[in-house]
């Protein structure tokens, strides 16, 4: 079955805007709407709101770091794509795989960074979590872990 939403996120992390242009080439070659999912962390910080959230205005600074990320990648898309945005929060493989059942996708996009024996442990818990608990088909895009050379441009 040809994809019809493809969902990928857009993180603090370098390799997720790669996979992310790997999920905007694929969705406008098969015509399918890219959803861009921008996952927030929780801010951590040791003095907590008294319902045990971070203090709003770390929160709101990592949320504007993110959304303005997002923004901006779906503004260097091509005209073609169609493509649409959301925020989430919490820690990224729980939070794909969770924007992908809202979202009705059909494909999720994650990155996969090339590393050494020692170092992959320690990066693949996204994409480990998202192939566990995915119940639709996961496309792992292996990324160099650096800022993606060839991001989308608008025509």
């Amino acid at each position: 079955m040809t994809p019809t939403r493809i969902i990928a996120a857009i993180t603090f992390a370098e390799d997720s805007l790669e996979a992310a242009a790997i999920a905007a080439s694929l969705a406008e070659s098969l015509g399918a709407e890219l959803v861009l999912a921008g996952i927030a962390p929780l801010a951590a910080d040791e003095e907590t709101d008294g319902d045990g959230s971070a203090p709003a205005s770390e929160q709101q600074l990592v949320d504007h770091l993110i959304g303005t990320r997002l923004e901006q990648f779906r503004a260097a898309l091509a005209p073609g794509i169609r493509a649409r945005t959301r925020m989430t929060w919490g820690p990224v493989g729980a939070a794909l795989v969770s924007a992908a059942v809202d979202e009705r996708a059909d494909l999720v996009v994650v990155p996969s960074r090339r590393e050494s024996r020692v170092a992959h442990p320690l990066h693949d818990r996204v994409e480990r979590y998202v192939l566990h608990h995915s119940d639709v088909p996961v496309l792992v895009v292996p990324t160099s872990g650096h800022a993606a050379q060839e991001l989308p441009k608008a025509a």
